[in-house]
């Protein structure tokens, strides 16, 4: 027994899930109507306050030009926020926004919630792949001050030789547990 815990006493531990703070973000903000063509591409570092505001000087904001709306971006989630008396979005061929280079190579995005009070924005029209999150905006209304967030449940990913280890350790512990 003695050995079995001397074995898993080095056994690796999987580092840590990191956060958004101080990372730089993609945003972008995809709009095909048509003929017509807009892809924006704001780089924002993540801090305390909001990342864009509209109006604004960021990109997006030459496509979003509806009264005010925000992005928040913190260490978990991104917040999308209308302030006005409501608006529409174009049901277009693509019409959505698009957050890429979330976190570093050691986290990858596992889940998203969304909250939010957009009639029609449900779960079935967020997608997401290790570091980045789309949400499907085409023929929404938003009413007075709506809004979505989008909770990001995120994992570590073991560096190669730690998953060695861990599963070279595993192996031994099942191999000293067929031996009693």
């Amino acid at each position: 027994m003695k050995k079995l815990l001397a074995v898993a006493a080095q056994l690796p531990t999987l580092a840590s899930a990191t956060g958004l703070l101080d990372s730089t973000v993609n945003v972008h903000y995809h709009l095909a109507d048509g003929p017509q063509t807009r892809n924006t591409l704001d780089k924002v570092v993540v801090g305390t306050g909001a990342e864009l505001s509209c109006p604004g000087g960021g990109d997006l904001c030459n496509v979003l030009t509806s009264a005010t709306q925000s992005l928040y971006i913190s260490e978990i989630a991104i917040r999308f926020s209308y302030l006005g008396g409501g608006d529409d979005f174009l049901d277009a061929q693509h019409n959505r926004f698009q957050f890429t280079s979330l976190y570093g190579a050691d986290t990858t995005i596992t889940g998203v919630q969304l909250a939010t009070n957009i009639s029609g924005l449900d779960a079935s029209r967020i997608s997401f792949g290790e570091h980045m999150v789309r949400v499907d905006m085409r023929g929404l209304q938003v009413a007075v001050d709506g809004y979505f967030q989008l909770n990001l449940q995120t994992a570590p990913v073991p560096e190669p030789a730690s998953a060695a280890l861990l599963l070279g350790g595993l192996g031994l512990l099942a191999a000293a547990r067929r031996r009693r």
